[in-house]
């Protein structure tokens, strides 16, 4: 049994592979499996994939029909080996002591989940990469802490977007049973936020999480062209997908209601969903953003979330935001972001 499986997922990757395979082949933990998920790849992805799987013999590569991302990393998940399984994306990069650290970590703990920062990084443009973590009063979390601690702001702690934990797949390493008994509550067909319904099920499970503070051995690639992309019109249904299959995951594990931090953390969503329905089709006249505005918050779900939230720490602007959305001022709504993005 290898110490640690690195499940990297493939979706026509062909010109950034070689740089993720590099890193991950490079790594100073030698006692490693690595799996190669092609998931339907069109282009010569999965020659490059089998390519290096004759290379070394870590390498394992999994072909599968396209079925996206959350059932690629579900499927190298459910066929790992390893005592603990950890991820990369093929468009990113890591330090080559990261699992070594990790590892290290898990193994003088004990600990179900190691985590570790993450640096989102700009090619070429250095002064750009900016990195986050996980912030706790401790880097050590046992179960009474994770009750106390962790899970009273673990969605939302009562600010907008007041996210504590960080979602990232790639920045966590788990134990394999605790992923492998958690694969089916994880749907394929959430394609925003798949990496929540992740972290949510295998740290409402946890008895021990280690945080290695300031160090951020993972690189996340920011492709300006996919940050600043056309308008999701399909955007409200993806959010729900995901509220409900994190709402049906707190009420599956009894453990700690979080659908009240769920539904808050839905509405900041909504929030910015609405922020982009105007900044981001500034050339659409306003009468059909207003009417995109008015399917969007006649919706029964969104008039649900509007009437029921809870954050009591909502600045002034944002309560006001709110007020308009919650009563359909559509063209409030219109000048405020405008105003705001007006650059």
């Amino acid at each position: 049994m290898p110490k640690v499986s690195i499940v990297i997922p493939v979706y026509n990757m062909e010109k950034l592979l070689d740089r993720c395979m590099e890193s991950v082949l490079s790594q100073t933990m030698k006692d490693i499996e690595i799996l190669l998920v092609d998931d339907g790849s069109s282009d010569g992805s999965p020659a490059l994939c089998d390519r290096y799987a004759t290379l070394d013999g870590r390498v394992r590569v999994i072909h599968k029909e396209n079925g996206g991302l959350t059932s690629a990393w579900k499927r190298g998940s459910a066929e790992a080996t390893g005592e603990y399984i950890g991820y990369v994306d093929s468009d990113d990069f890591i330090a080559e002591d990261m699992y070594e650290r990790m590892y290290e970590r898990a193994a003088a703990t004990g600990a179900d989940i190691v985590c570790c920062g993450l640096t989102h990084w700009y090619e070429g443009d250095p002064k750009r990469n900016w990195t986050e973590q996980m912030e706790f009063s401790t880097d050590s979390l046992r179960k009474n802490d994770l009750n106390a601690i962790l899970y009273p702001t673990l969605i939302n702690d009562g600010s907008f977007m007041g996210r504590h934990l960080q979602p990232n797949r790639v920045t966590k390493l788990v134990k394999s049973g605790l992923v492998q008994k958690n694969i089916e509550l994880c749907r394929d067909e959430v394609s925003i936020g798949e990496d929540y319904q992740f972290s949510l099920c295998v740290f409402l499970d946890a008895e021990r999480v280690e945080i290695i503070r300031d160090y951020f051995p993972y690189f996340y690639y920011m492709n300006d062209a996919s940050m600043t992309g056309r308008h999701d019109k399909n955007y409200p249904d993806k959010i729900r997908i995901m509220r409900e299959n994190l709402c049906r995951i707190s009420d599956a594990k009894q453990i700690y209601d979080l659908k009240p931090q769920i539904w808050n953390d839905y509405v900041g969503l909504l929030v910015l969903h609405t922020k982009a329905v105007v900044y981001k089709q500034k050339t659409v006249p306003y009468s059909e953003i207003k009417k995109e505005l008015k399917e969007v918050l006649s919706r029964a779900d969104v008039r649900e979330a509007l009437g029921n939230y809870y954050m009591p720490s909502l600045s002034w602007a944002e309560k006001l935001y709110l007020f308009f959305m919650k009563h359909h001022m559509y063209f409030a709504i219109y000048t405020v972001v405008r105003l705001y993005f007006r650059k």
